[in-house]
């Protein structure tokens, strides 16, 4: 089963429950503003960890331009390993591809930042992801590819006649890897999670999966959801309440936090030797 790096999402306040031993963070754009979020990340990538910067597209509703990322970097001072390039989730495949090849020549020579690709395409238009995908992953620029939460469904719903955000995933991912269309030598994050944690265990074994991150450890154990064993590892499935970020920090949250992180360290995210 191949090993994956996690990046934990948390509410600001309780970022200092983010496990040690993890190095691998996504950070918010939107969230760049706030002086405690960007100092916690500035150590992290100071002592080394990767960390890729999100264009917050999803938080906002819509795609940011290249100089709105590019002034939130500035005004923050943060440096990411890592930016996603402008993605526009419900559109022609075309507008994303396009936007994402003006991004690589505005960061080419200027900024020292790899980029993450992430292909979408107009609802049920999976051959038009896929066609995305296939020029985003050919691309020697792109160093890494996004599988999203709205893209995937959005497109292959048409083939799998739900809009389940992991079943899409696991049937995107297996149709890439028979279909020879798949480069497994690019780096692959897949963004969020959708049901629950246990996406990332069949994700792991069809093997073209690279990263993944979520708020869900943090946001379900806030709001006092344990993971468990059920199918996605949420029995009644993700909740609707969006996370707040700026969720005052009480200690009676902490404990189902803890449980859901100790759930992803010891049974979604153990190495393939401890298994």
């Amino acid at each position: 089963m191949k090993n994956v790096k996690y990046g934990y999402i948390a509410p600001i306040q309780y970022q200092h429950l983010i496990p040690e031993s993890a190095d691998f963070h996504l950070i918010l754009a939107h969230l760049l503003g706030n002086k405690d979020y960007v100092d916690f990340y500035k150590k992290k990538i100071e002592r080394g960890d990767t960390v890729v910067l999100d264009n917050s597209a999803f938080e906002f509703k819509r795609a940011l331009s290249a100089e709105e990322i590019f002034k939130f970097i500035d005004d923050s001072g943060i440096e990411p390993t890592y930016v996603v390039a402008p993605d526009y989730p419900f559109e022609h495949w075309e507008v994303t591809l396009e936007s994402t090849l003006d991004f690589i020549e505005r960061v080419r020579g200027e900024r020292d930042y790899k980029i993450m690709a992430v292909p979408q395409s107009v609802k049920g238009d999976y051959k038009g992801w896929l066609q995305c995908y296939a020029n985003m992953a050919e691309h020697e620029d792109i160093a890494m590819i996004g599988m999203s939460i709205l893209g995937i469904p959005n497109a292959f719903c048409s083939l799998t006649g739900t809009n389940d955000i992991a079943y899409n995933r696991i049937f995107a991912t297996n149709h890439l890897l028979e279909t020879g269309i798949a480069i497994p030598e690019k780096w692959h994050h897949y963004l969020g999670l959708g049901g629950g944690p246990r996406e990332i265990l069949i994700q792991r074994q069809l093997g073209l999966i690279d990263s993944n991150d979520s708020s869900s450890p943090f946001w379900h154990g806030y709001l006092g959801t344990q993971f468990d064993d059920s199918i996605w590892g949420l029995k009644n499935g993700k909740s609707p309440i969006e996370v707040n970020f700026d969720a005052g920090f009480e200690e009676s949250r902490v404990q189902d936090i803890k449980i859901n992180i100790d759930y992803m360290e010891s049974k979604i995210l153990l190495q393939d030797e401890e298994f």
